[in-house]
């Protein structure tokens, strides 16, 4: 199927107010918490005890596609335990042919200490940030059309996110956020032609639980977790993965991931495998974090045709 078609039925479907998830999705979602959730912690402080990350990823989906959704990530994370808070920062590139919205987010969180044996918290975070979002609807060859729509326009938009996260050390987590909490309505407009995309809240849920593991030394352990999504009059989709940590320099995982409405449903599954190096390469107070992941449609009207997706990260964590 060629480009133009492809994005011709994104158009088409999109000014027909078709409601279905708005941003974009991760397979190794548990190195973009804060991109999630404003209140999350990442692995990095949950196991490692490293309190600064930076980040990079970057995510393409339908490989066999010219000019399909691909998305860019940076990312910031300082936990200051002594005041028991939480700052961060990230920005997101996210583009498909030329439809696509650029978003620069900061975000705050409080840890309540909860006391006890262990070490547990609850964390309440807010995400707030600007979003420009571009149509170049002129540059396509739209060929079912006698004329192209005459939009060429970017606006920008505040957006908001709210989360909470609730962990106790070395052993779970959950947690819940509301991303894009304003539904404002995007509208792209021109002397002939008219362009809407209605922002919609969307609701998360992650999950997530360490285990000792089976290989018999003190670095490696199994994590299983899940992400929940949900927007109005779209279908709710879930992915289940678990990682092994298989010895401090190297972990793989495998997961699957569902989407259900009515009797439409899809399927994928997905293999992840990734790099740690601290001291091995002479870092004493951090690490270097490297992660690939492919997904691979199972059952999808179009995915099967479009191809699998890949993804990239590099980290870096330390602690002061």
């Amino acid at each position: 199927m060629k480009t133009q078609h492809i994005l011709l039925l994104c158009f088409v479907f999109l000014a027909c107010g078709l409601r279905a998830q708005q941003l974009p999705n991760f397979t190794i979602y548990r190195d973009q918490w804060n991109v999630i959730n404003p209140a999350a912690l990442s692995n990095n402080y949950l196991i490692n005890e490293l309190n600064y990350t930076v980040g990079a990823s970057y995510r393409r989906n339908w490989l066999n596609v010219q000019d399909a959704p691909q998305t860019g990530i940076l990312n910031f994370e300082m936990v200051m335990e002594e005041q028991n808070s939480v700052i961060g920062a990230h920005v997101i590139s996210d583009k498909t042919g030329k439809l696509g919205q650029t978003g620069f987010y900061g975000h705050y969180a409080y840890i309540l200490d909860m006391g006890g044996r262990t070490d547990r918290a609850l964390v309440i975070g807010l995400g707030a940030g600007l979003v420009q979002y571009g149509a170049k609807l002129s540059e396509i060859d739209f060929p079912d059309l006698a004329n192209r729509p005459a939009i060429n326009d970017n606006l920008l938009f505040p957006d908001f996110s709210l989360g909470a996260f609730f962990y106790e050390e070395d052993n779970y987590y959950l947690g819940v956020s509301v991303p894009q909490v304003f539904g404002l309505d995007t509208k792209f407009k021109a002397e002939d032609a008219r362009y809407d995309v209605k922002r919609l809240p969307h609701v998360y849920a992650v999950a997530g639980k360490y285990f000792d593991s089976f290989l018999g030394n003190s670095t490696s352990f199994l994590e299983v977790s899940s992400w929940l999504r949900y927007v109005p009059n779209a279908p709710i989709s879930i992915d289940v993965n678990g990682r092994l940590q298989i010895s401090e320099l190297y972990w793989a995982g495998l997961g699957f991931g569902a989407a259900a409405s009515g009797q439409q449903k899809t399927f994928s599954v997905r293999a992840e495998t990734g790099f740690v190096l601290g001291e091995q390469v002479r870092i004493e107070n951090g690490q270097f974090k490297l992660g690939l992941a492919y997904d691979q449609p199972l059952a999808a009207p179009l995915g099967r045709y479009f191809g699998g997706a890949f993804e990239v990260h590099l980290l870096y964590s330390w602690w002061k």
